[in-house]
């Protein structure tokens, strides 16, 4: 089993490291228009026209590749079904979204009711599924089981909907969410190894060798960006993973990146309501106000690379944080 996990990882790395030239030859031989770049984001305005949809590639390549060996390993079942269907789906999602914006050059991409029942349906499949599965209807909240019933459902879409809109919105300079995202997957399959869930360890494994081949695609200056079909989809699979694992609370502190950038938004746009036009924040998400100015926002500017290492830093630091606690509490 160890060594099929070990070549699982390899083949979903290789097959990534070669699709992705692949990938981007087709789209410029095609002439299409790469990433449109917000008129807010003017420090960006150089990366317009960057081939997108990146995601396609590790989402197919290592999906493929971990349908593939979960059959062989005899992986294929229950959680196996769940994992797949959350990151698939949201995949879907972000796919149509990025072609209406790129292909059909309709800005707003799929409407908001669009989405939202694409993920009301995404998330009642794999209450489904748990539910076939005898699976109960509890969450861990911080050690305590909360016995949720029907309402289990509901937690369920909202729990997919924030964490996979919460990567969305960390993708936004270059390398920052491919790996923030294979820290925080490496972190869960820690715990995944811990819970002998190997089924769960094989995507992870498959997700971040996938991740790590974009990565040399993708760090500044990119070459290619993920586009909304691999930020949702990788959003969707933490959210899933730490279901799946009962330990819902734990994404809360592994995902502190993503909680930050979301809640940088919130905060924003609260306290411009309130306060009639007036910000905290040089730009939101937040990364964008450390680009502007540094931590204040109107100081020296940060660098691309200057934001990575934090989040990339932090997102270490809160997981290894979180598996001290889960393991030695």
């Amino acid at each position: 089993m160890v060594v099929g996990l070990i070549l699982a990882f390899i083949v979903s790395f290789a097959a990534t490291l070669v699709g992705i030239p692949l990938f981007m030859r087709f789209y410029r031989a095609r002439h299409i228009s790469g990433q449109q770049m917000h008129e807010d984001v003017h420090q960006h305005a150089a990366k317009a026209g960057t081939p997108t949809m990146g995601g396609t590639v590790f989402v197919l390549a290592p999906g493929s590749v971990a349908l593939i060996s979960s059959l062989v390993l005899g992986f294929f079942h229950g959680n196996f079904i769940v994992m797949t269907v959350a990151f698939a789906i949201y995949a879907i999602v972000g796919f149509l979204d990025d072609y209406l914006k790129i292909f059909r050059h309709m800005n707003q991409g799929l409407k908001v009711w669009q989405k939202f029942v694409a993920q009301i349906i995404t998330g009642l499949i794999c209450w489904s599924i748990f539910i076939y599965q005898h699976r109960p209807n509890v969450i861990n909240f911080f050690g305590h089981n909360l016995h949720l019933g029907w309402v289990f459902a509901i937690f369920l879409i909202l729990w997919l909907v924030g964490w996979s809109n919460a990567v969305n919105l960390t993708d936004g300079i270059d390398g920052l969410a491919s790996i923030s995202v294979s820290i925080s997957l490496a972190a869960y399959g820690v715990i995944a190894i811990a819970q002998h869930q190997y089924d769960v360890l094989l995507v992870i494994l498959t997700t971040i060798a996938g991740l790590l081949a974009f990565f040399i695609f993708n760090k500044k200056p990119a070459m290619l960006f993920m586009g909304d079909v691999g930020s949702l989809a990788l959003g969707a699979l933490l959210a899933i993973i730490a279901v799946i694992l009962h330990e819902e609370w734990t994404l809360l502190f592994i995902g502190i990146v993503y909680v930050v950038e979301t809640l940088s938004i919130m905060i924003q746009v609260t306290y411009f309501r309130l306060t009639h036009g007036k910000r905290i924040f040089a730009m939101t998400p937040i990364h964008h106000h450390f680009e502007l100015g540094g931590w204040s926002g109107h100081g020296k500017k940060w660098s691309e690379w200057q934001i990575d290492y934090l989040w990339w830093g932090v997102t270490a630091g809160a997981s290894l944080l979180t598996l001290l606690i889960y393991f030695l509490v």
